[in-house]
């Protein structure tokens, strides 16, 4: 809106009272507004609401995070014959258990996508599943040869029911290991200012935060 030198007072826009008067006043002053409007000034009414913000959506195409997180990790093998659906089920009952166990909290359950129907599991385990094992697996790793020794499995190698059956029982032991329990729940990042030792895999936690994303959103 232009606006009077001398005054500092906004002078009216075309169709408000005094335009003509105001226009015949200062004509430089309304001739300066239209050349700005007409240069590509943006009027008032296209601007309301922010609206250019919240355009600003990801690229087509794009993926949601978690969708791209569970595309970059390892996909699951696909088993010598289709696995047993009540030794999948089995599977997953337990890990869910262990998952609770070994993080000292209540952690959303996966809930895979199973068929409905049918004896036999179609394909590899579920993506989700999968990747947790993973993540625990890695886990026994970074706690030490004693744990590795003790309950170390490799989820990549799980090709027959007998194998979802052997890591199921691993599993359930896991959970029953008061020292594995305090091991996996101890502070990850430790006292401040001891950056250098900690980022070696002596302290290891849990999940790191990819992986505790997946498994608590998978539900």
């Amino acid at each position: 809106m232009p606006v009077e030198p001398n005054t500092g007072m906004q002078l009216p826009y075309k169709g408000e009272p005094g335009y003509e008067e105001a226009k015949a006043q200062f004509p430089e002053l309304y001739a300066q507004e239209e050349q700005g409007m007409a240069e590509g000034g943006a009027p008032p009414a296209e601007m309301p609401g922010d609206e250019g913000p919240m355009d600003e959506m990801p690229p087509e195409g794009e993926m949601p995070p978690e969708a791209a997180m569970m595309q970059d990790m390892p996909s699951a093998p696909m088993p010598e014959k289709p696995y047993a659906m009540n030794a999948v089920k089995t599977l997953i009952k337990e890990l869910n258990k262990t998952l609770d166990k070994l993080s000292g909290q209540d952690i959303p359950d996966i809930e895979a996508d199973l068929p409905s129907k049918g004896a036999k599991l179609e394909g590899p385990l579920p993506q989700e599943v999968y990747v947790t094992l993973l993540a625990i697996a890695e886990s026994m790793k970074m706690l030490g040869e004693d744990f590795v020794n003790k309950y170390g499995f490799s989820p990549e190698e799980l090709m027959t029911d007998a194998d979802l059956r052997k890591v199921t029982a691993t599993l359930k032991k896991m959970s029953k290991d008061k020292k594995l329990i305090e091991a996996m729940q101890a502070p990850v990042g430790g006292e401040e200012g001891m950056e250098p030792e900690m980022e070696e895999p002596s302290s290891p936690g849990f999940f790191d935060e990819d992986e505790q994303a997946l498994a608590s959103n998978m539900a």
